[in-house]
């Protein structure tokens, strides 16, 4: 990897922050609640801890009006937002506190009342070159170099927003030459073949196998033509197998459609933290799953290090895989089509993201962006995905949502290639159509 320097002005506002927030006793926290929330939560917390600073921590879904009516209702001296505000620094000024913002979203602009640190404003994208939570990683080694072994943490929130996928860029990329010069991280390839038990692929939806995820007697089946059985483990079964087994893999996902560029990603590079004797990847689905089991306090928990709560987390995590398996089951034949977008209905709004990921890049159409709708509470919850070979053709989700949901009365963005939206439910044929109608024009704007 190549050297990477970060921009002046984004390690001043980094330093601004730190020193605005160490002025407080006490800091009110709020973090969005997947796998980057937490992360940075996690790191956030380690480190104000340590710096003998109060914390009351949030986890939410997302930054809305109600909760920011509710946050000035409170008598708060400092307020923390991390992996969400910069969509509403506007709303945000009104708190009449001192509010900091850790993002790495698109936001509206920048502001003089609040102290926003966001690599979008130096010219670093938040969709590939930075998690919040890597944002929040550079707060923690600016208010104290002896935060790095908050490095693993921060990486999970990376690996959470799938920015592990390609080589590392930005502030990522950064943190990670920092991290193997400090011996703290091992650079290593991923691999089609699981270290345990070789029955696990059916418990899997990374990658996803049509026909075989999900299911133990296709996977057995599988394994059968590779000479292999349910019980071996891919951690001592020999390499002619382990090779068979693999082509066997790609095979198959080739046969269902997989891009090319989604091969390379499954075979890439991954990040070792022996601290933690795990993958970055690994600590990120197990957070992922807290989140979205509505078990964000035990995903906190394990950023802090509570070994018990390692041990809920796995059993969290055996029950996510089971039910987004479960509602991928026969998933094909629930997507609707539109001339530029693609959609279906989802029952579990927690699991609309990872379910609309794994169609968009296992099964879906590839040449449409993918839309999961999902009913809660009288609103209409959407969350969408498209792959990078669209965005290249014009495709930008975060403008296409934010600009479908305003047409709808709801609110909408997030990035480019995964963003999502609520609106009220009985305006989902106009949002439909309103991004369908966005998303042909951007591609007919990338084409001019």
């Amino acid at each position: 990897m190549t050297a990477v320097e970060l921009p002046e002005g984004l390690l001043q506002r980094v330093s601004k922050a730190v020193d605005s927030v160490r002025e407080c006793s006490q800091v009110r926290l709020i973090s969005h609640y997947d796998a980057d929330g937490i992360s940075s939560a996690g790191v956030l917390s380690k480190s104000l801890l340590k710096a003998g600073i109060g914390i009351h921590v949030t986890m939410a879904k997302s930054l809305d009006e109600e909760m920011i009516e509710r946050l000035s209702s409170e008598a708060h001296d400092c307020i923390v937002f991390s992996d969400m505000g910069s969509g509403m620094l506007r709303e945000l000024e009104s708190l009449n506190t001192k509010v900091v913002v850790l993002d790495h979203h698109r936001p509206q602009g920048d502001s003089d009342e609040v102290i926003q640190v966001n690599p979008h404003i130096w010219g670093i994208d938040g969709m590939t070159g930075s998690s919040a939570s890597a944002v929040c990683m550079l707060f923690a080694i600016t208010m104290d170099e002896g935060n790095w072994p908050l490095l693993p943490v921060a990486f999970a929130g990376i690996a959470g927003d799938r920015q592990d996928i390609r080589e590392l860029t930005g502030v990522n990329g950064w943190l990670l030459n920092k991290g193997k010069s400090r011996n703290l991280v091992e650079v290593r390839r991923r691999s089609l073949v699981p270290r345990g038990p070789l029955g696990d692929i059916a418990k899997s939806f990374e990658p996803y196998l049509l026909g075989f995820s999900g299911s133990e007697e296709g996977i057995a089946s599988l394994l059968g033509q590779a000479g292999l059985t349910s019980e071996e483990r891919g951690d001592s079964i020999d390499e002619r197998k382990r090779r068979k087994l693999a082509s066997l893999i790609i095979l198959s996902l080739l046969e269902q459609g997989v891009e090319s560029a989604t091969l390379d990603e499954l075979t890439g590079e991954t990040y070792y933290f022996p601290s933690w004797n795990m993958e970055s990847g690994d600590l990120a689905s197990l957070l992922n799953a807290c989140g979205r089991m509505g078990m964000e306090g035990t995903g906190l928990s394990l950023t802090l290090g509570d070994p018990r709560a390692l041990e809920k987390a796995r059993t969290l995590g055996a029950d996510y895989d089971s039910e987004v398996l479960t509602a991928l089951t026969g998933i094909e034949d629930r997507i609707e089509q539109m001339d530029n977008i693609q959609f279906f209905h989802n029952q579990n709004p927690s699991l609309s993201g990872v379910v609309c990921g794994i169609t968009m890049q296992y099964i879906a159409d590839k040449n449409k962006p993918t839309l999961a709708l999902a009913e809660k509470g009288g609103k209409l919850r959407i969350s969408s995905r498209a792959t990078f070979p669209l965005l290249e053709r014009g495709v930008d989700l975060s403008e296409a949502l934010r600009q479908g949901a305003e047409k709808a009365g709801g609110l909408g963005g997030g990035h480019a290639i995964a963003s999502g939206a609520t609106i009220p439910v009985e305006k989902e044929k106009h949002f439909l159509e309103a991004v369908n109608s966005i998303v042909g024009e951007q591609k007919v704007l990338r084409n001019k």
